[in-house]
């Protein structure tokens, strides 16, 4: 495994801390961007009036994924002797707090008591992650009970030719591609734990909804219906496609189906486009100025990644995206979150979800 000395060490720093400020009972506990009115306004009042003890200790298991994902890459590295432990103790508490029907609930209290495909799925990554490393069959188990649990009250809608995975259980409406990429990646990981390939069955009616919605630019919108091009097509766009490639990037290296090529030729087209001259990410088509640190993070592995695995893309593009992102690093390791919000406001800080990710991301091979 082959790791820029650069993002090692500042993947090293920034572990450091969120081991020091948010590590504890086998979590990755802490604040956390939140959604609707906390996104709009709630996090930048807590950003400005830091030294008011505010109680937002969250429990995300997408967190808990990508911290179990950069752990074990760490281990591989010798960079932590602690690593693997890490790794171990989150996954036991994801099994913890799994409930007897599979799923996880929501930890954010404006989505409280609802269960999403993003969260499910990347808890589940961390299980499977774990039981390659381990063996333990609890650990694979635990993902089988959310596979079931996702096929059985999750499920999936007819869109335009294809499938998408619904983003809520027991809630239908409008498809988000990003859903369905996360769906891709997770069967591909149980096809791979399990060597049973059927897992991976529904994968062409998948990639036949994200292939019929891509715009000719290379975008996944963010929201389609079965009959408008796309109800939400610009929301967040490039880091939704960073994370978008990489998933299908991750089936492709699992399991060796070319299908999803032609779709990560375009999001990769569209990503190059958002790598701002500074090296940060744009935020959003005709919105430049905001710039959120773990967007470029996500940039920069993507591109790293694809080229890895053998796609044309221009390796100055990653480099530019992580030494903007090494170059926000603060002296006790962490991140701020974004700057240039609303043109004038800055969010100061450190969310542990948002930091497990540019973690997992700086730790992406060569």
């Amino acid at each position: 495994m082959r790791v820029d000395s650069g993002n090692r060490e500042a993947a090293e720093g920034l572990h450091g801390y969120l081991v020091e400020g948010h590590w504890r009972e086998g979590g990755l506990i802490g604040p956390d961007s939140g959604i609707r009115f906390n996104y709009r306004i709630g996090r930048f009042v807590k950003s400005y009036l830091s030294r008011f003890p505010w109680r937002d200790e969250l429990y995300y298991l997408q967190a808990q994924g990508y911290w179990i994902l950069a752990n074990w890459a760490l281990a591989d590295l010798g960079s932590h002797d602690g690593a693997r432990a890490i790794a171990v103790a989150a996954t036991d508490r994801i099994l913890a707090e799994q409930r007897p029907d599979g799923a996880w609930a929501y930890p954010h209290p404006e989505w409280r008591g609802r269960v999403t495909t993003y969260e499910g799925a990347w808890a589940s990554l961390g299980l499977l992650e774990t039981y390659r490393r381990t063996s333990q069959p609890r650990y694979l188990a635990g993902a089988l009970r959310w596979h079931e649990f996702a096929e059985s009250r999750i499920g999936y809608q007819d869109v335009r030719g294809g499938r998408a995975a619904n983003y809520f259980a027991g809630r239908t409406g409008s498809a988000v591609p990003n859903a369905t990429t996360d769906a891709v990646r997770f069967l591909a990981e149980v096809a791979q734990a399990t060597e049973d390939i059927n897992y991976t069955a529904r994968a062409e009616s998948l990639l036949a909804f994200l292939a019929e919605v891509q715009l000719p630019t290379g975008e996944l919108p963010y929201e389609v219906t079965a009959t408008a091009p796309a109800r939400l097509p610009h929301y967040q766009c490039f880091q939704y496609n960073a994370f978008e490639c990489l998933g299908l990037l991750r089936y492709e290296e699992l399991t060796g189906d070319r299908r999803a090529s032609p779709i990560v030729e375009g999001l990769l087209r569209f990503v190059a486009t958002g790598v701002a001259p500074d090296g940060s990410a744009r935020y959003q088509c005709g919105r430049s100025r905001r710039s959120v640190t773990y967007h470029a993070a996500a940039l920069a592995a993507s591109l790293t990644r694809a080229e890895r695995l053998g796609y044309a893309v221009d390796p100055a593009l990653a480099r530019r995206l992580y030494a903007h992102v090494r170059g926000l690093q603060r002296d006790d390791g962490s991140f701020p979150h974004s700057r240039g919000d609303y043109v004038v406001a800055s969010d100061r800080r450190a969310y542990p979800r948002n930091l497990a990710m540019i973690l997992s991301h700086l730790l992406e091979p060569r």
